[in-house]
This record gives C-alpha cells, structure tokens and sequence, in this order.
C-alpha cells in the first residue's frame, strides 16, 4: 500500500481485525503497519502511538455499538438495544473489555459519542439529567456481566438470555426512579 493512501480509519481498521483475531497483546503500531505493508513511521503521521491506536480503536468499537442501535422515540427501547449492541461488541470482539480499561479515547471523540447518546436518549423522553447515569448503567452492567462470563464461562446465568433479563430489570428499575421523581 503507498502511503498517500494511508489513512487513519483505515489503521484502526486494521487494529480492530487484529484484535479480533489474536488479542490485545497482538497490538502493536510495528505489527499494523506490517498487516498494511507500510514502515512504522508512515502510521505516526496518523496515530502518535500505542496508547492513541487503543483509544482510537475503542471509540470505533463503540461507534460501531452507536451506529447498530436502531433509531428509536422509545427511551427504554433505544436503552435496550443499546445495551445488547455493547453485549454482542464485548462478546465478539475479543479483548474488548481489555481495551476498555486500558484506553483513553482522544479528546472530543468520547464526548461525540456520549451527546449522540444523550441525544438519543433526551429524544426518546428521558430527561437529559437522567440519561447520564443511565446508560452508565447499562454499559457497567453489560462489562460487569461480560466479565463474568469470560471469567466463569460455567457460571450459572452468564449467558445472553440471562443477561437481557438483567438488563430490562435494570431498565425497569429506571422507570420506577423516574415514576417516583417526576409524577405525572
């Protein structure tokens, strides 16, 4: 590949594919640049390094989380879906969780994708106060359950059906915070 067609979506592109298919570990800037046929040097003039690649890389993963959600003037259904969007990312992607604790996404980038959420979610009649804390929820249950299942694939309850009942309990329970804070 020259280099005049390099681009930076198309080396995280290619991080992702590599995640996916050998880890975490795998990653590394030297190895994406050898799946892409360029010099290592090629890729700093898009990504200054290994900890700008991972942040990169978790704001596509995530993205790709957004973009699967079916729009939606349903707040718990958006929130729903939402939800299995990440499940299925977390459990697909291997290392996902893994990259969401050791990356930072670059400035802007995560507060783009946090006002498509609140958007959403403000759209579909939660009130913007509100929807902060509750796809936080969402996204901690779903690492949470994930995790657990990578943990203990034996564990009883660990699976995708147990998981979409916690999650609408989870979503059920925000219902009821609201019903109590803002009576009709």
């Amino acid at each position: 590949m020259s280099f005049s067609k390099l681009d930076r979506d198309q080396i995280v592109r290619e991080a992702v594919a590599l995640l996916s298919e050998e880890g975490l570990q795998a990653v590394s800037l030297r190895k994406v640049a050898s799946r892409l046929g360029v010099s290592v040097s090629s890729l700093y003039w898009h990504v200054t390094d290994k900890e700008t690649l991972y942040g990169l890389m978790s704001v596509s993963i995530f993205r790709a989380c957004l973009d699967a959600v079916p729009p939606n003037d349903n707040w718990r259904r958006w929130l729903h879906d939402f939800g299995l969007a990440i499940w299925d990312a977390q459990i697909t992607v291997r290392d996902a969780r893994q990259l969401i604790v050791v990356s930072r996404p670059p400035a802007g980038l995560a507060e783009e994708s946090l006002r498509r959420i609140l958007d959403a979610l403000e759209a579909g009649g939660l009130p913007r106060e509100s929807a902060l804390a509750a796809q936080r929820s969402v996204q901690a249950l779903v690492t949470g359950w994930t995790t657990l299942r990578s943990v203990r694939p034996d564990a009883m309850g660990a699976d995708r059906n147990s998981f979409v009942v916690a999650l609408d309990v989870l979503i059920n329970g925000w219902v009821a915070h609201l019903d109590d804070t803002h009576p009709n």
